[in-house]
């Protein structure tokens, strides 16, 4: 059994419970999903959540209320089976029971799942509220509440954000979920690890400090939200996490996440940690090779080649040892000499790498030379490097080594000079470029975990490599996110004293800046944006998002708003500003801005966006009569636009507009045939025209067909839309199960008309 799919049940368990029982909000259940947010991405926020929730007993209660609900449906899916059959069952049997409501909450938990990997707050399927409606009452609800770091909107739902550390409270808790889980089993503790390190403590963790955070008033958990806390990883921590899991090859794991996101001090904790507590060679090699690459990176030479010297001498102990893995040694500490400056022993631990190469298979052989290759490009050795090689497609090996090293060489020999040297200083430029953008990814990784400082100290080394004016943009903005305004504004005017029309720079130094010279410095900025035609919508969001902090939203959107009609200028000024507005959750001032874009007279073209803004804003409030007239004279006026005829086929088909759905989806594919979702749209809409869904007087089996043409609309929900048919034909038919079979999407619509069929047999 997988602990921790019961954990996840759970995680179903407690939306579903939550809200059929509450009702929550939009407002609550949006402070609810960025709590999760805010916890996946600061990891001092998820340490002092979790810690004040596992000291709070009515949560703890709750947990283990809510996780013996999941498990007493039937503990076999624990097995394997996933929670996608889980919430299967719990949809039927909400049916059976004549909860419809209830039904339909788990139906929209099946198959969606929010942008940043955990389950969305269900809103219930076939009611006016839509997920989109969600999603911006969640961002009106930060607007008006939480004073969140502008990162949150200008880079919203970040995929491979850093997921919850190592924090003692976490793994208290975990430790109380796994006695729970225990006891509810009959005393007995499922087999299995624990598989990854990360899976168990956001699942164990999280769920109680959800629980905590959960009953807590809108006020306290803003106040909650805005609270951050300093994070530490510290050997007691790490003597939790060996004591519940006994598993260092986790925590291994762990800490080369740690490295890829920018949390190397962490890291090196975890590989001293598992030196001195752990007495298998094999983690010990692995920690001290990874510790050597690391020492490497930060310029501590002396401590690489100590690292390095260890790490080959356990691969050298080691029964039967792997001739290639001590040649792979041999290279990384011959390296780390090298860097040391000690010449003499690097070359000769090279040598021997190199030698070790005739006596390896060829694949083997392969990697070991591209590893010796990517040794001498670190060192900027590179005509040694060009060589090796060299020496790669000489031997005619083949496989992912052979291509890396023909593109290499390909790059290379635009710096081969006619007499057979080197451009070194042009390859030396290279390679720098290659270490600027690793500083600079690093950096915008730990500013998306809210480690402005971090950033900012990687950006600075990214800064020493190249005086790039988009990093200076950078570093400005982590200082003003780091609340560091002077610092911000200095680094505001570099960037604008090497380009001075910087429309971003412009703005956000305007905004910094009181009085008459900020309004001139955001009128410059807006000016220079409209000129290089910008997308108004983005280059508006600091504005738009200082207006909504204030009390009069319209009043200064319209105070930068006296731009020239001709063009359109004044139009996408306001459409622009409109749309930031829709989609931060303010419908009624953007619906003013749309309105008076229109006023501005637009050409053609503006006039189409505006409206189809428009109509998507209807759309999302429910009026889909209004939704539908406002694209149609979109769709006049910008019949080229294949976004219009996109949400026209949705609109229609809402209203039951089966013809006109099918036409519109047909149009937008065919101006953009590339677009692959608006093929399966058109599909879609052709299959719905030629077979109707059947009539039924069973009500569940009636609801079943209903939720089937909810679910059939997005392609990665399309088996569940067979489930619910088949579910469906089993009930009219007396219990007989019904087989289907679906690869692709269009072989589901083929699947879905031949079921329907089968309901006039029943």
């Amino acid at each position: 059994m997988d602990t921790t799919v019961a954990l996840n049940f759970f995680w179903e368990s407690f939306w579903i419970g939550r809200r059929v029982r509450e009702h929550a909000t939009p407002g609550d259940e949006a402070l609810l999903h960025l709590f999760l947010i805010r916890r996946g991405r600061d990891p001092g926020f998820a340490a002092y959540a979790a810690g004040e929730a596992f000291v709070d007993d009515r949560a703890k209660d709750v947990f283990r209320t809510a996780l013996a609900d999941a498990l007493t449906e039937d503990c076999r899916d624990l097995a394997g089976a996933g929670s996608g059959a889980y919430l299967w069952r719990r949809y039927l049997g909400l049916l059976d029971a004549g909860d419809v409501h209830g039904a339909r909450l788990v139906e929209t938990m099946l198959g969606t799942t929010a942008e940043d990997g955990y389950l969305a707050p269900p809103v219930a399927a076939g009611e006016e509220i839509s997920r989109s409606f969600w999603e911006k009452q969640e961002k009106h609800a930060v607007m008006l509440g939480v004073r969140y770091p502008d990162l949150y909107f200008e880079a919203p739902y970040l995929r491979e954000l850093p997921g919850t550390l190592i924090s003692p409270a976490d793994l208290e808790i975990t430790a109380f979920a796994f006695e729970t889980l225990k006891n509810l089993l009959g005393g007995t503790t499922p087999p299995g690890d624990a598989g990854t390190f990360e899976r168990f403590i956001n699942d164990a963790g999280a769920v109680l400090a959800l629980l905590w955070f959960a009953g807590k008033s809108y006020d306290e958990e803003a106040a909650i939200l805005n609270r951050t806390y300093p994070f530490t990883l510290g050997e007691e921590t790490l003597d939790r996490f060996v004591a519940i899991f006994d598993d260092y090859e986790t925590l291994l794991e762990e800490a080369a996440g740690l490295v890829k996101r920018g949390f190397v001090e962490e890291a090196e904790t975890v590989y001293a940690y598992t030196v001195l507590h752990s007495g298998d060679p094999a983690l010990h090699h692995t920690c001290y090779e990874n510790l050597a690459v690391l020492f490497r990176e930060e310029g501590e030479y002396g401590r690489a080649g100590d690292c390095a010297e260890r790490a080959l001498a356990i691969r050298k102990r080691a029964p039967d040892s792997d001739p290639y893995l001590v040649a792979l040694g041999e290279k990384s500490l011959s390296e780390s000499l090298y860097l040391q400056g000690h010449a003499m022993r690097a070359a000769d631990l090279i040598a021997r790498a190199l030698a070790a190469a005739d006596r390896l298979s060829p694949e083997k052989a392969a990697s070991l030379l591209w590893a010796v290759a990517s040794s001498f490009r670190r060192t900027d050795r590179f005509e040694e490097e060009y060589a090796v090689l060299t020496r790669i497609l000489e031997e005619g090996c083949e496989g992912e080594a052979a291509d890396a090293a023909m593109a290499r060489l390909f790059s290379m020999d635009q710096y081969a000079r006619a007499d057979g040297s080197f451009d070194l200083a042009g390859l030396a430029a290279v390679e720098d470029r290659r270490r600027y953008l690793d500083f600079f990814g690093k950096g915008a990784a730990l500013l998306q975990a809210f480690q402005f400082d971090r950033a900012i100290a990687f950006f600075e080394r990214a800064l020493a490599i190249s005086r790039d004016v988009d990093l200076l943009r950078n570093i400005a903005i982590a200082h003003r996110l780091y609340g560091s305004v002077e610092t911000a504004r200095e680094y505001f005017g570099m960037v604008l004293a090497e380009r001075p029309a910087d429309v971003f720079s412009l703005i956000h130094l305007g905004l910094l800046t009181a009085g008459v010279e900020g309004e001139r410095l955001i009128r410059q900025g807006i000016a220079a944006a409209v000129r290089d035609r910008m997308d108004l919508a983005l280059v508006l969001y600091p504005l738009v998002r200082d207006a909504v902090a204030g009390d009069s939203i319209v009043d200064t959107i319209d105070r930068f708003g006296d731009l020239p009609a001709q063009d359109g200028v004044r139009a996408l000024y306001y459409l622009g500003a409109a749309t930031i507005l829709a989609d931060l959750g303010f419908s009624s001032e953007a619906e003013t801005c749309y309105r008076k874009a229109l006023k501005a007279n637009p050409p053609s073209r503006v006039r189409g966006l505006v409206l189809r803004n428009m109509g998507v804003l209807a759309a999302g409030a429910g009026a889909l009569k209004r939704a539908a007239s406002l694209l149609d004279q979109a769709r006049r006026y910008a019949p080229e636009d294949p976004t219009v005829w996109h949400r026209l086929a949705g609109v229609q088909a809402a209203l039951g507009d089966a013809a006109g759905a099918a036409a519109a989806a047909r149009e937008a594919a065919r101006l953009l045939p590339a677009r692959a979702g608006y093929g399966c749209e058109r599909d879609l809409r052709a299959a719905k025209e030629t077979a109707a869904p059947p009539s039924t007087d069973d009500p569940v089996a009636a609801e079943l067909v209903a939720a089937g043409e909810r679910l059939i609309e997005r392609e990665e929900c399309a088996h569940h839309a067979l489930s619910a048919y088949a579910a469906a034909l089993e009930r009219i038919g007396g219990g007989e199960e019904t087989p289907f079979a679906a690869e692709s999407y269009a072989e589901a619509l083929s699947e879905r008309s031949r079921l329907f069929a089968l309901f006039g047999r029943s």
